[in-house]
């Protein structure tokens, strides 16, 4: 099992959220081959899938320690896009600030293709309570 750190309960629900999500997309890939349309979440839809207690416009800082996280040494590179399937209600991804390492809006798809092919069965995010 190899589990993620973050500092606190509401980044560990938020990437465990994305991960279910995630592993969705993958069983329609297999059972119908490619991926639905609505093939991303909404910040609102994941803190409700969740129980996260954060409001969608704080969720920002949450979803930094989940990049964090999946940026660390020994993660696979596959991860790394994983938080670029929550998107805003009009279905944008904001890349600004300093938490989206090597991921731009040129790349993103790359990055989404890979997290497509990484095997989630045996990834969690767990809080190790150092953080608000």
């Amino acid at each position: 099992m190899m589990k993620l750190p973050v500092p606190t309960q509401n980044a560990m629900r938020l990437g465990n959220g994305l991960i279910d999500h995630v592993r969705k997309l993958q069983d329609y890939q297999k059972t119908k081959g490619g991926v639905p349309r609505d093939r991303y979440t909404t910040y609102t839809k994941l803190i409700e899938d969740t129980g996260a207690t954060v409001i969608p416009l704080g969720i920002g800082h949450q979803l930094d320690h989940v990049m964090d996280a999946i940026h660390a040494a020994g993660v696979p590179e596959k991860m790394r896009g994983l938080t670029l399937f929550v998107t805003d209600a009009s279905g944008v991804v904001n890349y600004s600030g300093d938490h989206w390492y090597d991921i731009t809006a040129q790349n993103s798809m790359q990055f989404r293709k890979a997290v497509l092919e990484q095997d989630w069965k045996d990834v969690t995010f767990i809080s190790t309570g150092a953080g608000s």
